[in-house]
């Protein structure tokens, strides 16, 4: 099946996939919650208003239980030949591809009568989960009611929702499989790129990384991806960094004849990142469909997935703070150095509890020239200063007890020696760690008034408000 479905070749020289504008136009944007705020209870409400909406469209084949016993739908649609199987939220804090799944299942159901969505249902029959994993999903947490990392007990099964996914695969044997989650958002493309939105992995199935037929079509599906989605995210797109993990779902799955594409969900700095990276999810997932079921897939070059540039982690702060002349509190020496910060235990854009638990604070401190922040502050000839605790409060108090003390004017200003300010700064931490990696306190930026002044011109918190 995989061979003929999947390898002929479109007639009239077809183009590959579904036009990426017209994707994007047709996004519905069925989930209004932010993608981590959709739970269990929220997930099968849609499936069921899905339902009533487009009778007829999909049916629910079956149901697995989770740990705690929650039921988890196995949605199926279409008539095809050609099965493909996609599952989402096996990591309950992975939920971007989530609410994707729901939006094609919307644009399905709304253009089942049109050409394009009546050749695709008629071709391919989708299966697919979108929350595995719904303990998890409930706590935002990436392991279920067990503690066990669903998508590393492909082999010893002692998850119910691995066994329920393995049966699922046994049962339809899909030719293709998709499988969806989400990675750290401080990821970049390639040492020098940008952030990315979407990473993609053509999943091996042994240590040699053997190309087969089955690999062939998942490499041209993340070419494919890249392709669709570069007007939208321009060098955003990454190859997931490769290995071979046996008991991993996705490996496993190729390696027992389902060719699986993985596509990880990154960051998208700005203010609608979560909406974005549904988006993004939504033109990659349909648009990879539409060229399987009208065979414009075999046009897509595998050999360009090499071409895609691999994810490099670590390089990427929440803030970068360049060039400034630090007092970190232990009585040292004022020092010339770079601040990368996290600066909130949530995702920008997102509610809810980080998805990798990333705790706000300073990730590194020093020449940090190879790095790259999504915001980055040019201090050059200013200091960054660890700042009292207390916020604001606790910084109007220490200047005042400053100001009794002669070190400051009415007015604000320091009147103190750089020395005298990295012993005030220690004294003011009163014992607490001083900067370094994990140091989690405010920062003062310091403008020099003259001689032997400064000025606070503004403060740098890695909580936000």
């Amino acid at each position: 099946m995989l061979a003929g479905a999947l390898g002929a070749r479109p007639a009239h020289g077809a183009d590959t996939g579904a036009n990426a504008s017209a994707l994007w136009d047709a996004w519905p944007h069925t989930v209004a919650v932010s993608p981590f705020a959709l739970k269990h209870e929220g997930l099968r409400a849609h499936v069921a208003a899905l339902a009533r909406r487009y009778p007829g469209l999909l049916t629910i084949a079956e149901e697995g239980v989770s740990a705690e016993g929650r039921h988890i739908p196995l949605l199926v649609l279409g008539r095809g030949p050609t099965t493909v199987l996609l599952w989402s939220q096996m990591h309950g804090d992975e939920p971007t591809a989530t609410s994707a799944l729901l939006d094609v299942l919307e644009h399905l159901g709304k253009t089942r009568k049109t050409p394009d969505t009546e050749r695709l249902l008629s071709r391919l029959t989708l299966a697919i989960i979108p929350m595995l994993n719904p303990d998890g999903a409930e706590r935002t947490r990436r392991t279920n009611a067990q503690g066990i990392d669903i998508n590393r007990d492909a082999l010893r099964l002692q998850t119910p929702e691995g066994r329920f996914l393995k049966a699922v695969r046994d049962r339809l044997k899909p030719s293709v499989g998709y499988n969806l989650h989400n990675h750290s958002p401080n990821v970049t493309a390639g040492r020098h790129g940008p952030q990315v939105a979407i990473s993609l992995l053509s999943v091996p199935y042994d240590e040699a990384f053997t190309e087969n037929e089955g690999r062939l079509v998942t490499k041209r599906l993340a070419v494919l991806v890249q392709r669709l989605l570069e007007p939208f995210a321009k060098d955003r797109v990454a190859r997931y960094d490769m290995d071979y993990t046996a008991r991993a779902f996705g490996d496993s799955m190729t390696r027992w004849g389902t060719p699986t594409l993985l596509i990880e969900s990154g960051g998208f700095v700005g203010p609608d990142e979560a909406n974005t990276l549904v988006r993004l999810n939504f033109i990659a997932l349909l648009g990879t469909l539409h060229a399987l079921a009208d065979g414009s897939l075999a046009n897509v070059d595998a050999k360009a997935y090499d071409a895609i540039p691999l994810n490099t982690h670590d390089r990427l702060f929440d803030v970068l703070v360049r060039h400034a002349r630090v007092i970190g509190g232990g009585g040292l020496p004022p020092y010339l150095a770079d601040v990368g910060l996290m600066v909130t235990p949530a995702r920008p854009g997102f509610s809810g509890p980080s998805p990798r638990g990333m705790r706000a604070g300073v990730l590194e401190v020093g020449d940090l020239t190879d790095f790259l922040g999504k915001t980055e502050i040019d201090l050059a000839g200013r200091l960054l200063v660890v700042a009292p605790p207390g916020g604001e409060d606790g910084w109007k108090k220490t200047l005042a007890g400053l100001a009794a003390r002669g070190l400051a004017t009415a007015e604000g200003l320091l009147t103190l020696s750089e020395s005298g300010l990295s012993a005030e700064a220690k004294a003011w931490l009163g014992g607490a760690p001083s900067l370094a990696p994990g140091y989690g306190g405010d920062f003062l930026v310091l403008q020099p008034a003259g001689e032997g002044r400064f000025r606070a011109e503004r403060r740098i918190s890695p909580v936000e408000p």
